[in-house]
């Protein structure tokens, strides 16, 4: 699995957690919804700290807890 892919599967997994659809979540959180689809579709390589500590913000999670996931275990990455 690609990073994107494991990013995309976390996201989805807490939007649907807090029940939020992703244009409710760009909307309250002020991340522009280009920005996470283009980090969902592989299209922004390597997403930057700051964009991770907003997302993370706007779901009220810390950084440790969004990666903490069998997702980004370095032998399920390629």
């Amino acid at each position: 699995m690609k990073v994107n892919e494991a990013f995309e599967l976390r996201l989805n997994e807490y939007l649907k957690k807090k029940n939020l659809s992703l244009y409710m979540f760009c909307k309250t959180s002020g991340i522009c919804r280009s920005t996470i689809i283009n980090i969902c579709k592989g299209n922004t390589k390597s997403p930057t700290l700051g964009t991770l500590y907003d997302i993370c913000d706007a779901l009220e999670i810390s950084i440790i807890e969004f990666l903490d996931c069998d997702l980004f275990v370095r032998e399920n990455i390629f």
